[in-house]
């Protein structure tokens, strides 16, 4: 096939190809400048949840599918006394619990350390949803729930429940509830003392 110039050469057809390469111009300069604020509107986005998740009196990590952190909020630093340099470094699931078995967060005698770390570490691993209270040497409670992320990651979430668990704590008021509990007669005198 051989080009033919004279249709190559006429204005209206060079007209046509200059309006091509002007609109195929405009599309990607279009495109650019979408994915710039959609980047940017993402970026924001995600901004603003950081800050939220700072927040809040709940420890949020964010670990990888490689179990290295790459998001800790403050709760959780306050909490496990995990300084800011080390936080964003972004540190390794092991990493973390080594920090706190290094700074005795836990209330778990030095015997049984290693094999506490080991089992937690594994449940989080495994993705294992089942939570978890664990006892702070300084006498508070958290709920630790894992969620498995569908990109393999994993969301730790360190809910204080000290209240809670240490209301649970005395022995003798929960032997007196459930003691209550034996009548089905809601107006015995034993439920109207424990109401008062």
């Amino acid at each position: 096939m051989q080009l033919d110039w004279n249709i190559i050469l006429h204005p209206a057809f060079s007209t046509a190809l200059a309006l091509l390469i002007v609109a195929g111009s405009a599309v990607a300069i279009g495109r650019n400048r979408l994915a710039a604020r959609q980047r940017a509107n993402g970026h924001a986005t995600a901004d603003r949840l950081s800050a939220a998740l700072d927040r809040i009196d709940i420890g949020v990590v964010l670990l990888n599918s490689d179990t290295r952190a790459e998001f800790i909020n403050r709760a959780f630093r306050e909490q496990f006394r995990l300084p800011d340099a080390k936080a964003d470094s972004k540190p390794p699931l092991i990493a973390l619990m080594y920090h706190c078995r290094d700074t005795h967060a836990f209330e778990v005698p030095d015997d049984e350390l290693d094999g506490f770390i080991a089992t937690r570490t594994e449940m989080i691993r495994a993705g294992d949803p089942t939570p978890l209270n664990l006892r702070l040497a300084n006498g508070q409670v958290l709920r630790l729930c894992c969620t498995a992320l569908p990109d393999g990651g994993r969301m730790l979430s360190y809910t204080p429940v000290t209240d809670l668990v240490r209301r649970n704590d005395n022995y003798a008021d929960r032997d007196c509830y459930l003691a209550m509990r034996g009548t089905g007669d809601l107006f015995a005198p034993r439920h109207l003392d424990a109401a008062e």
